[in-house]
Parts: C-alpha cells; structure tokens; sequence
C-alpha cells in the first residue's frame, strides 16, 4: 500500500523543517523512518513497536486511571 503525499504537503514539510528549530531533523527522521517501513525487516519493528506502544498504554492507565478530556 502507497500513500502519495501531494505536492503541498511535501512543500509545507519542508518549509516547516526551515522554520522550526529542529525541523531538519524531524524531516530527516521522517523521511528514514519511510524508507524503513518499505523493507520486510522494517515493517515488522514497526508492528513490533506498535504492540509495544498499546501494552505500555493499558499498563499507564491501570496504574494512573482513565485520562479524562479537559
């Protein structure tokens, strides 16, 4: 599955890398984080991380209780 990002949102990116302290290196990361996710090695990290993310989530709110909205 491709996502095609238009030319605007590309455009934007890269003025907010400019901007932003620090934008470059998001953009970057973004960008290897991408290429990442194409290979079969990368997509299984990322699964990997996700599970990982939603187990730590369920165990902060046993501990800290619901988040409730403001």
């Amino acid at each position: 599955m491709h996502i095609l990002m238009s030319v605007n949102r590309k455009l934007a990116l890269i003025v907010a890398a400019i901007v932003l302290p620090g934008g470059f290196v998001i953009l970057l990361g973004a960008v290897l984080l991408k290429a990442f996710k194409q290979t079969a090695r990368g997509r299984k990290m990322c699964e990997l991380a996700q599970r990982r993310v939603s187990t730590l989530q369920a165990l902060r709110d046993s501990v800290f209780g619901q988040r409730q909205a403001a």
